[in-house]
């Protein structure tokens, strides 16, 4: 449904002002759709960005969109840590 092809090239990261990790946290992400898809409980994602500080969760994107510049697979990243939220 709603996959994000990411293939962790990792070029976002270096151009992220709030220096998120973002390949991890669309892995993140992917795994807590596709676990509520399969009508899951989805427990994976959210326990894991429990460790996470305030400021590198996917709610601490700033929608700069620097990062989507230089993605190759042209993801929009931005509306990805919105939507991520959202589902959390």
């Amino acid at each position: 449904e709603k996959q994000v092809p990411c293939t962790a090239c990792h070029y976002c990261v270096d151009h992220c002002p709030a220096g998120l990790d973002i390949p991890r946290l669309i892995e993140l992400y992917n795994e807590h759709t596709l676990t509520k898809k399969a009508g899951l409980m989805a427990f994976i994602a959210p326990m894991a960005l429990g460790s996470y500080p305030d400021d590198k969760k996917p709610s601490a994107c700033l929608h700069c969109r620097s990062c989507e510049q230089v993605c190759p697979q042209q993801i929009k990243i931005s509306e990805v840590m919105e939507d991520f939220v959202k589902e959390l």
